[in-house]
């Protein structure tokens, strides 16, 4: 929440309010239905870090929050399948365990926050015409979105705390001269290429290894196939979509639902609005800027459209593109002047106001009276909620019947486990599996690879294991010491590899006659006639930077920056196929410009480093402390079919 404050005052200025009140109210309206509710929704633990826990609420405000912005980058293009390839829920969680981690980081090391820098951080951030708003400002503006001052301060100090970590550890950090001017070439050295890009489906061999060959590249490449620690379990999982299946809301209960909830569902008197804001800087005085804002809402007053006329002259970079529109907010929401005059005006009315942040057309296109959202509108997420609720209680009570079961069959044979199987309940084998590898029907879950190596072989997990699923108990069958396993067990892997690099290496060996034939003096037209391509041109690019239209391909950069301009290199594989090309221009690093750049290059590099060393110390962290996630309540963070999160 805070860094979406601190982004909101800096970057988005005179809407700091709106986006700060849109954001904690998205989760106000949705808290009392949001995923996992039950009689205090927010207060579910999701996860565990260490000692530390991580409530439903919170991370609910994260998750909204990282939502918003998905949906503002990719313009309303954010859809089902890329929330589910993003996996946004693990994302947002794993930013939550990283900052308790980092803050656990700087307390090891004695570091704090005081009183006084946090009341510097709040006086530079609540300003008005370069002045602190004042404590009684500060607190109603906090209390009024619905946020205690306490609470913010306390998140504020945590924010200033890893930031220190972090300073502290970029400090620490000292970089290679070596490293400045590899850098400063990587950003200044330039070329551009011909090239033609056969497909590697044009260039397909149908090698087959035989198995003296396919023992030759196993003895070889032996440390490819090492594998860690191994265990093959065995485990029973109560499953809670096949409970839930088998369950129903009844109407009474849909409706006592609701009325349990109807404080939550109330939403107040609201207005859907546009404006254009005109600044008043250096190149604007006060009168200018008046008498613009006046000129343009005569303009909208006449009949011009006042999209069009926001989309052309506001210098609210939010507005811009989207005709000024503003989300729709209540009362107390906006500065001041701008809020008294919008909730004073008539549907359909437009009005010049000054603000701090300069001169305002505003045009108010309706308002939505206070309202009690209907049962109608909120009864399939209520009804859902419920069997949610119901089929949770229920797969936990058979969890623990099952429990108690296991508890006197600890030396239980596999027939006797697999007689435990019921219509909800599912025997299930793994096949040889590291600590923390995800498990074909379970996916990646700490808790559940916790209790499969914190439990001897041969033994039940004493405690059920929060899945995605449902609940698990766990038995390790069998264990294998780290090492490569044979080769009649990784064959296919093995094979794969074989090909590929036979593929590959029979691919380059046919392009290569064409490659001397362009290095001595031939034309790429004539090689992509013969391989059905096109030559194509580059703009300029960078070493180790993405290729246009080639994308990231670290052989080929290499490869034309050891070539000199006007000459051929060899061919070359990249994503999708091979390239032969041709250097057209190279531009060498003017060493003259170094000691502008060094400085800013020197601090990049800093910073960079100090995120890989606070990175290694964080995954140290995490093995060091006990993390549990509840995977069943995050998955209900998960979009539906129309892409939205379920609420």
């Amino acid at each position: 929440m805070l860094k979406t404050m601190r982004s909101s005052f800096h970057k988005l200025k005179w809407t700091l309010f709106a986006v700060i009140i849109v954001f904690v109210l998205g989760f106000v309206f949705f808290s009392g239905s949001g995923p996992g509710a039950a009689d205090d929704p927010g207060s579910q633990v999701l996860a565990e870090v260490g000692g530390e826990r991580i409530l439903a609420a919170d991370f609910d405000r994260q998750y909204r929050s990282q939502l918003q912005q998905y949906q503002q980058m990719y313009q309303g293009n954010f859809t089902p399948q890329l929330a589910k390839a993003l996996d946004l829920p693990r994302q947002v969680l794993d930013g939550m365990v990283d900052r308790i981690l980092r803050l656990e980081a700087a307390r090891r090391l004695k570091l704090r926050v005081s009183d006084d820098e946090v009341a510097r951080k709040i006086v530079s951030l609540f300003q008005e015409n370069g002045q602190f708003i004042g404590r009684e400002k500060y607190e109603k503006l906090l209390r009024g979105n619905g946020m205690y001052p306490a609470r913010f301060e306390e998140d504020l100090r945590e924010d200033l705390l890893a930031q220190k970590y972090g300073a502290l550890v970029r400090a620490s950090v000292l970089v290679p001269e070596s490293d400045v001017l590899r850098e400063f070439s990587n950003r200044n050295e330039k070329a551009t290429i011909e090239y033609i890009l056969v497909p590697a489906s044009r260039l397909e061999s149908a090698s087959t290894p035989t198995d003296p060959e396919l023992q030759s590249y196993y003895d070889k490449n032996r440390e490819r196939y090492r594998a860690p620690e191994q265990r093959r379990l065995r485990y029973l999982l109560v499953e809670r979509a096949k409970v839930r299946s088998k369950m129903t809301a009844s109407e009474p209960e849909i409706k006592a639902e609701y009325e349990r909830r109807r404080s939550s569902l109330e939403v107040p008197e609201q207005v859907n609005a546009a404006h254009i804001l005109i600044k008043v800087d250096a190149d604007t005085t006060e009168e200018q800027a008046k008498q613009k804002a006046e000129a343009l809402a005569a303009r909208a007053k006449a009949g011009e459209d006042f999209a069009k006329l926001a989309n052309e002259n506001t210098e609210d970079e939010t507005g811009k593109g989207s005709g000024g529109r503003l989300p729709l907010f209540g009362r107390g929401q906006m500065v001041g002047p701008f809020d008294q005059a919008v909730f004073d005006m008539k549907p359909g009315e437009i009005r010049t106001v000054k603000t701090e942040f300069g001169h305002h057309v505003i045009k108010l296109d309706e308002r939505l009276p206070a309202r009690t959202r209907p049962l109608e509108e909120v009864r399939a997420s209520l009804e859902a909620e419920l069997l949610d609720r119901k089929s949770t209680a229920d797969t936990d009570r058979i969890a623990r019947e099952l429990g108690q079961k296991l508890s006197k069959m600890s030396k239980a044979s596999e027939d006797e486990l697999r007689k435990l199987q019921a219509d909800n309940v599912t025997y299930n084998t793994t096949p040889w599996v590291g600590k923390g590898e995800p498990l074909e029907g379970i996916g990646a879950n700490p808790q559940f690879s916790e209790e499969a190596w914190g439990t001897k072989v041969g033994e039940i997990s004493p405690n059920p294991i929060t899945t995605a699923r449902g609940m698990a108990f766990v038995r390790p069958s069998e264990e294998r010491p780290a090492g490569v396993p044979p080769l009649s067990e990784v064959r296919d892997r093995v094979a794969q590899d074989w090909k590929r690099e036979r593929r590959e290496k029979d691919a380059l060996a046919t392009l290569e006659p064409a490659a001397r034939e362009l290095a001595s003096g031939g034309t790429l037209g004539p090689l992509a006639l013969r391989y059905e391509t096109e030559v194509k041109t580059t703009p300029e690019f960078a070493p180790g930077g993405p290729i246009p239209e080639i994308g990231v391909a670290p052989e080929l950069s290499e490869a034309v920056f050891k070539t000199p301009a006007g000459q051929a290199g060899p061919p070359v594989a990249v994503p999708g196929g091979f390239v032969v090309f041709r250097v057209l221009t190279r531009q060498q690093a003017d060493p003259r410009t170094l000691e502008t750049q060094k400085a800013e290059i020197l601090e990049t590099l800093r910073s960079k480093e100090a995120e890989r060393l606070v990175r290694s110390y964080l995954q140290q962290l995490r093995a060091d402390q006990r993390i549990q996630v509840n995977e069943q309540l995050l998955q209900t963070w998960l979009p539906e079919e129309e892409g939205t999160p379920r609420t």
